[in-house]
């Protein structure tokens, strides 16, 4: 059940950054459209794409960690056969990333309810929602290195690192 339900909070963040990412292009052909065609800028150039990013970058580590694709260095595989080693390796690097995000996701919840009343001066939005990303993105991510956990072992993109 956490192995469907991470499936499908990696889906939703792929969707979402599509969006996002579809987003911040029209956003910032606007600006430079109006920069350098109309030459005003409009008041939220700064703040409106930095905002999209934030939630686009944090979203999208979701679907990293659930794909296993973010950049390491890979060499465990070469150097260590046993499966049993890897996979115990597997599950303390899962446990030991939970742990991280679950304090990074408290850091930045504090973070995020310090910041809700300041408002941003061209956009009128929350400070505090830029920062609510940190949060969202490591409940969502640790959700999903749970459920890797309890996965067996191999994750189905190992083959490529095994050299039998």
């Amino acid at each position: 059940m956490l192995t469907r339900i991470s499936y499908h909070l990696s889906a939703f963040s792929k969707v979402f950054v599509g969006v996002a990412c579809a987003v911040l292009a029209v956003l910032v052909t606007i600006v430079v459209f109006q920069r350098f065609i109309t030459h005003t800028t409009p008041r939220w150039a700064e703040e409106l794409p930095r905002l999209v990013l934030v939630w686009c970058a944090f979203i999208g580590a979701v679907a990293c960690s659930r794909d296993r694709s973010h950049l390491m260095a890979g060499l465990l595989p070469f150097m260590v056969k046993s499966p049993r080693i890897l996979a115990a390796v597997d599950r303390i690097n899962h446990a030991l990333t939970t742990i991280g995000l679950i304090i990074l996701g408290w850091a930045g919840w504090h973070l995020a309810q310090m910041t809700m009343d300041q408002m941003l001066p061209a956009t009128e939005v929350s400070a505090g929602v830029v920062y609510l990303a940190l949060p969202v993105a490591c409940a969502i991510t640790a959700v999903v290195h749970i459920a890797q956990f309890f996965e067996p072992w191999p994750p189905t993109h190992v083959e490529e690192f095994s050299q039998d």
